[in-house]
């Protein structure tokens, strides 16, 4: 067994592979990760800043908050709270540019990006009670629509996400609805519409459905999500503002 010579380069392991180089990057991951909550707070604060107080710095301040974590988190990994910084990043630099004030959007948007954050690196009770005081929390809810058919199905959940009233929408089939109507007992086939939403999109949402449903009387339905995975919600809220 020969020594190895010396090198004036970093150590590498058996296969010529840099030793320490994936300890190094797993630790800067670790260290961004951990870091996310912080940067979501300096960005509300610039959205408080720009639109309940008035103040173009902290409109400037947030875009350039969220331009850098929207870069940093595709650059580690974590693509979704890339995807919900860079759609804030855009109405925040459409607003810059002088667009009509798009605050909802803008809040909306930045609540899709605490709950994508926060599914990987929870927020802290004071932040959480930071953004809902500011009315960035878009309540996820589920609206349940009955049909008369899946065509009929089809054709109003394809237009409540193509018009961004729900994020997205499940049929059901093969329901048998037993109900009073004038007087007697019907019994009818009916194709279950579930769509995911938010409560601010839920008015317009009812409205449409009752605009292009067939019966005199549609079956409408929702209820608040209260629970499930931290993405899937911010997914939610994101679609419904885009």
């Amino acid at each position: 067994m020969t020594d190895r010579p010396e090198t004036d380069g970093p150590e590498t392991d058996r296969d010529g592979r840099v030793g320490g180089a994936t300890d190094v990057i797993a630790a800067l991951t670790e260290e961004f990760r951990q870091g996310m909550p912080a940067r979501v707070a300096r960005i509300r604060e610039g959205v408080v800043a720009w639109r309940d107080r008035g103040e173009a710095g902290g409109l400037d301040d947030a875009e350039r908050a969220a331009h850098s974590l929207a870069g940093a988190a595709g650059s580690f990994g974590f693509p979704k709270v890339g995807e919900a910084a860079r759609q804030l990043e855009r109405l925040l630099e459409n607003a810059q540019a002088g667009a009509p004030a798009g605050g909802e959007d803008v809040a909306h948007a930045l609540s899709a990006l605490a709950l994508s954050v926060d599914g990987v690196a929870p927020l802290d009770a004071a932040e959480r009670c930071l953004v809902e005081a500011v009315g960035m929390v878009a309540r996820a809810m589920v609206a349940y629509v009955t049909c008369s058919s899946r065509d009929e199905a089809l054709m109003i959940g394809r237009t409540l996400v193509e018009e961004r009233l729900a994020a997205c929408c499940n049929l059901i089939g093969g329901m048998t609805a037993i109900y009073h109507w004038e007087g007697r007992v019907e019994t009818g086939e009916e194709v279950v519409l579930i769509a995911k939403t938010t409560a601010d999109r839920l008015e317009l949402l009812t409205e449409r459905v009752i605009a292009l449903h067939s019966y005199d009387l549609p079956g409408i339905s929702a209820w608040p999500i209260e629970g499930g995975s931290a993405g899937f919600l911010a997914w939610i809220a994101q679609e419904c503002h885009s």
